[in-house]
């Protein structure tokens, strides 16, 4: 069984083996709580982070264990998720869009991966794409590689009017008014009807800079 779940990890194992021997304290850290209120308003950003933070389409500027990190203190499941900041890294890096903001809208869209709404994990669904709420499950994906891609694709529907990369997964692609959303912060009222949707996507992302050294 413990091999099985190490193939499934694949190409993320090296950097998980990595992550548990750099922070073996980290199972024991404090969850980090996903609220608005923590953002911190006045706190300067990194130069090389200025005016770059809130846009969807760029460099994401994380590495996989820093990422690793993020979920480690947060309980998400290794074991099984173990794979995903390499899938997000590449995934969002062949479209152009910014994989930090990608990966923690999953966090956020996830609960962490402890998928405690209505999406469920066998559905490989981790941006909630056509999950409206009421007990509506979404689209589901053939795997954890085209769930990405299919929110990474969405994604980018938002942010420009650039043409995708890779083949189309995405169902509701062509649902997207392309190009209405470049700013994180223009997806609250569009992505979801949450008005606070972007401020706890970037929460998170802020957290994950932090726990970087970018601030």
């Amino acid at each position: 069984m413990r091999r099985k779940q190490f193939l499934q990890i694949g190409s993320g194992a090296i950097a998980l083996i990595a992550f548990d021997r750099i922070c073996q304290d980290a199972a024991h850290a404090q969850n980090f709580v996903t609220d608005p209120q923590v953002v911190r308003q006045n706190q300067p950003c990194s130069p090389i982070l200025t005016g770059k933070i809130d846009r969807i389409m760029g460099d994401g500027m994380t590495s996989e264990v820093q990422l690793l990190r993020l979920l480690r203190l947060n309980n998400a499941p290794l074991n099984i998720y173990g794979d995903l900041p390499t899938i997000y890294r590449e995934e969002a890096t062949t479209e152009g869009v910014n994989y930090d903001i990608a990966f923690c809208q999953m966090c956020l869209e996830t609960g962490f991966l402890q998928f405690d709404g209505d999406v469920k994990p066998e559905q490989n669904n981790f941006g909630g794409i056509g999950a409206i709420g009421n007990g509506v499950r979404g689209d589901s994906f053939s795997d954890r590689r085209i769930g990405v891609r299919a929110q990474i694709q969405h994604l980018k529907a938002y942010a420009t009017r650039q043409p995708l990369v890779l083949p189309l997964v995405d169902p509701r692609f062509s649902l997207v008014k392309r190009g209405t959303a470049p700013l994180l912060s223009q997806l609250s009222g569009n992505w979801a009807e949450d008005i606070n949707y972007d401020k706890k996507i970037m929460a998170i992302l802020r957290r994950l800079y932090e726990l970087s050294g970018f601030f």
